[in-house]
């Protein structure tokens, strides 16, 4: 009967896309710039790449006018007399091409016995079409210190991906392909002891091979994880010149995942986004359908899974009237959805009012409404927000009902720009991650639980407030500084506090251009206490102090070297409690164009 329902489903958003793109006029002859860009360049992280601090959001600067170049002339006095050479006429012929390098390979090596390389490969001077591929791999073997004991904390990291685009007069084709295998262990500090009997965590289910208790050592998965996954979208949209005609951007996709403990998901995604000319009005529809299906080997460790399997599907539709003139872009609409969950079946509405005012053209533009977000938890997202998940959870849907949110951004001057913005948001079934406690069996009154290196949740309801900002500022071609922060205020219903989320977040990063070739750049990265849920009460976490340097060298067309080292501070903070971050690290390394 899911199955059925799914297909239905599936049916009528293919029916629905195809009606909207009937619609469409004949192809115009006339030929038409194509905008889809796509910039590929080196990843330089700033925080170091054993999971730390993720970067902030940026602010979306699609309202923002585009930068006024300004030139300069400035006179020189000419020496002896001026001397008339007559003009030779020019040649009607093209001048030739600059000679581009499709071909990117990168390698290098750091502390931690880190050893990697990237392969990049673009398609260059073609007007039909764009083509990308990339390959590359990461090891660190290196330990990190946990409580006193030296534990091991390696791990692989392998990536490859596809990129295609087919340009055609007034449509865009694309393919994206990507591969992401991550291979790590459970190295964090635990309480668990593996010959002491606890309490099943699932004694409910009704299976008789499983007893009242079983043994640390059965709750405790291998110490080594994996994360596998294997993504496809293809798209289709096209290009218009005028409200008058018809939009549509479609993409349908399909993904796979498994990890370690033999869980297998497979996800199945479609969105279609169009927009249909009123007059002077229009109307916008939004789209889309998400379905998973999560397998789990509960016949080889009964004791450790509550679920065999997992159906989810989310279906959602965004019709909106959108009004769009010089200085304004006014968009009102409201949001449902239905979640058919094997946890619950869900109804969700929300408003989706937003507008966009030009103050001052070139200068300030300001924005604000009213919205809502629907956050599905798959067991793979799950799993890549938090590496060290145990591997039986099953996470609820949150549902943001009501987002109130105020914004500005614009510029000051040529060389300085600014955003801020203020959220409001009032939210259910949230997750917060704790770690996972066992009840000893037999134990003492009063005995506390056991906990694990591995996390579950815990859900609650309430509001967050969220104030955000950057500001970016060139002090001249050479020099510029960027500044983010950010601060939240969580209010929970039930829980003390917003387990391991922080309250304030803090980036800065300078960039010196010192000629031509080289480039040196300084940044930090700070964030507030965060508190975790363990056994014996509640524990503060230090706040995290991270500081970076780098610098990037271009001996010519083909060579480049780079170095950076990471955490100056040797800050060995906690990401997820138990987890210690890396010390001071660097890496050295070179590319090659070819």
């Amino acid at each position: 009967m899911r199955t059925l329902k799914f297909l239905l489903i599936w049916g009528g958003w293919a029916f629905v896309a195809v009606t909207a793109v009937a619609q469409e006029d004949s192809i115009d002859q006339e030929e038409t710039i194509n905008q889809d860009v796509r910039v590929v360049r080196e990843y330089n992280p700033t925080v170091s790449d054993a999971f730390k601090i993720n970067e902030m959001p940026e602010q979306s600067d699609a309202d923002v006018p585009a930068p006024d170049f300004s030139y300069e002339l400035s006179g020189k006095a000419m020496v002896g007399t001026p001397e008339v050479v007559p003009l030779i006429p020019a040649k009607m012929a093209k001048e030739p091409r600059e000679e581009l390098y499709p071909s990117y390979l990168q390698g290098y090596v750091g502390n931690y016995n880190m050893l990697g390389g990237a392969l990049r490969y673009n398609l260059v001077h073609n007007e039909k079409f764009a083509l990308a591929l990339k390959a590359g791999h990461e090891s660190s073997m290196g330990d990190i210190e946990v409580m006193g004991t030296e534990a091991d904390a390696d791990y692989h990291e392998t990536l490859g991906g596809l990129y295609m685009r087919h340009f055609f007069k007034r449509k865009t084709l694309s393919i994206d392909m990507d591969f992401s295998n991550l291979a790590y262990r459970y190295y964090g500090f635990h309480t668990m002891d593996a010959t002491r009997p606890y309490l099943a965590p699932y004694p409910s289910l009704e299976m008789s091979s499983i007893p009242p208790q079983t043994q640390g050592s059965n709750l405790m998965h291998d110490d080594q994880q994996h994360q596998t996954a294997f993504d496809v979208t293809m798209g289709l949209k096209n290009q218009v010149t005028g409200h008058m005609e018809t939009r549509y951007d479609l993409k349908m996709g399909y993904s796979t995942f498994g990890n370690g403990t033999g869980v297998k998901e497979n996800q199945f995604r479609y969105t279609g986004d169009f927009d249909f000319s009123l007059g002077e009005l229009g109307l916008r529809l939004g789209t889309a359908m998400d379905h998973a299906s999560t397998n789990v080997p509960v016949d080889e460790m009964p004791w450790l899974y509550q679920f065999e399997n997992r159906q989810q599907t989310l279906v959602q539709m965004n019709p909106a009237l959108v009004k769009t003139n010089k200085n304004l872009d006014l968009h009102m609409g409201l949001r449902f959805a239905a979640e058919f969950d094997d946890l619950e079946d869900n109804l969700y509405i929300s408003p989706d009012v937003r507008a966009n005012l030009t103050v001052a053209e070139g200068f300030v533009a300001i924005e604000g409404g009213i919205t809502g977000e629907i956050k599905p938890s798959t067991y793979r997202s799950i799993m890549e927000e938090n590496l060290y998940v145990s591997p039986d959870l099953n996470v609820k849907t949150a549902f943001h009902g009501v987002r109130f949110f105020l914004g500005a951004k614009g510029n000051f001057t040529r060389s300085t720009s600014f955003a801020a913005r203020m959220d409001y948001n009032v939210f259910h079934n949230e997750h917060f991650f704790v770690n996972r406690q066992f009840v000893p069996y037999g134990g003492m009154s009063g005995e506390p639980n056991d906990f694990s290196n591995q996390f579950g949740v815990d859900y609650d309801d309430g509001r967050m407030l969220s104030v955000s900002g950057e500001f970016k500022m060139g002090f001249s071609p050479q020099l510029d500084v960027l500044l983010r922060g950010a601060y939240y205020g969580w209010d929970t219903d039930s829980l003390e506090h917003a387990w391991h989320k922080p309250k304030s977040e803090v980036g800065a990063r300078m960039t010196y251009k010192y000629n031509e070739s080289l480039t040196l750049y300084v940044s930090g990265n700070m964030m507030g206490p965060r508190y975790a849920s363990l056994p014996e009460g509640i524990e503060k976490l230090d706040p995290v102090y991270d500081f970076n340097i780098g610098a990037n060298y271009n001996h010519n067309k083909r060579w480049h070297f780079f170095g950076e080292v990471r955490n100056l501070a040797a800050s060995k903070y906690y990401r997820w409690y138990g987890y210690p971050m890396q010390g001071i690290n660097g890496r050295v390394g070179l590319g090659y164009s070819f």
